[in-house]
């Protein structure tokens, strides 16, 4: 081949791969071609459908086309996180994930119908929720090391709540028994609504919940957090102390939501998404009405967020393992 025809080639490639580019970004200019969702893995009004519906109607704004939430909940979030993997990879299926459905499930399961990481497309950290440690009947005004005291005391004859096998309030628990040296029972429910109304009537002896899903309980003194299992204290709870500052700095445990799409999505419409989501997420009507719930809001780039599941999925990995819990 001539130097003349090389040169050629060498041009017209790069102007079909310039022209390739320009296309892509005029379709993201005229992106989204129709309304968007934002599939929820639980039912409505819980933790992470109360914060998709308040972005939901920001992200509307942004857009000029509806953002629809479909509340899709099963096997721990796996059927909708199923659903948004095998969505067309456009930008228009947003998928509300959480701890479970991308860090710990991959752990649980032998055989998971998607791939957390191959699967989606991060976007933007939402918030993490921080877990307390809550007891009931003689235990619940005691300190931490005084319910250590007392749960060895009593060997394998107390037990704690969560809303299901391997669920963030199962594995807060045994993460608990393998910190301190205890052996408290693992008692399971479908949901963590029975599970409370169980320690408030006294049947369970220590839970392990959520603080926005406890902060209401909390306030009114119906339960008592006798710890944060984090390292820094809560605005909304600033009395009361850390499990790090009280010398457990890996009994950590927190629940986190964030939001992805398909994978394969075009990156204008990524950046775009991200963007949009983190100014969403970053705004003070959305800082200001979840943190007061308890909530730690923190967005983040989608880089930073695909780097903080992966830190997750390996952490959970590793207490999983150590456990030996897996489910079917």
């Amino acid at each position: 081949m001539s130097m003349m025809a090389r040169s050629f080639t060498t041009l017209h490639v790069a102007a079909l791969l310039a022209a390739l580019s320009i296309s892509t970004f005029v379709q993201a200019q005229e992106w989204p071609p129709h309304n968007l969702r934002i599939l929820v893995p639980f039912p409505a009004g819980g933790s992470a459908d109360i914060q998709a519906r308040a972005i939901a109607d920001e992200l509307s704004k942004k857009l000029g086309k509806p953002v629809l939430i479909e509340n899709k909940p099963g096997a721990g979030g796996n059927l909708a996180a199923t659903e948004a993997a095998r969505s067309v990879p456009d930008g228009t299926t947003l998928y509300m994930a959480t701890t479970g459905t991308h860090a710990a499930n991959i752990n649980l399961y032998e055989k998971l119908s998607y791939d957390p990481v191959k699967d989606f497309q991060p976007l933007t950290l939402v918030t993490i929720y921080p877990q307390v440690i809550t007891a009931s009947g003689p235990y619940k005004d005691l300190d931490l090391a005084g319910l250590i005291a007392a749960i060895k005391q009593q060997g394998d004859k107390l037990n704690f709540g969560s809303s299901g096998v391997g669920s963030p309030t199962h594995l807060g628990g045994e993460l608990f028994n393998r910190e301190v040296g205890t052996r408290l029972m693992h008692v399971p429910y479908r949901g963590q609504g029975p599970a409370i109304t169980d320690l408030l009537g006294g049947r369970l002896d220590v839970m392990f919940p959520s603080i926005p899903d406890a902060l209401a309980m909390l306030q009114a003194g119906q339960m008592r957090a006798i710890a944060i299992m984090a390292e820094k204290r809560s605005k909304v709870l600033p009395d009361v102390p850390t499990t790090a500052e009280l010398g457990y700095p890996k009994l950590l445990s927190a629940i986190w939501a964030g939001l992805y799409t398909t994978a394969g999505t075009p990156k204008p419409v990524v950046d775009r998404l991200a963007k949009d989501l983190a100014e969403i997420v970053d705004s003070p009507k959305f800082k200001d009405k979840f943190e007061a719930m308890g909530f730690e809001v923190r967005s983040s780039t989608p880089e930073q967020f695909g780097a903080y599941a992966a830190a997750e999925t390996k952490r959970w990995g590793d207490i999983i393992k150590a456990l030996d819990i897996k489910l079917n």
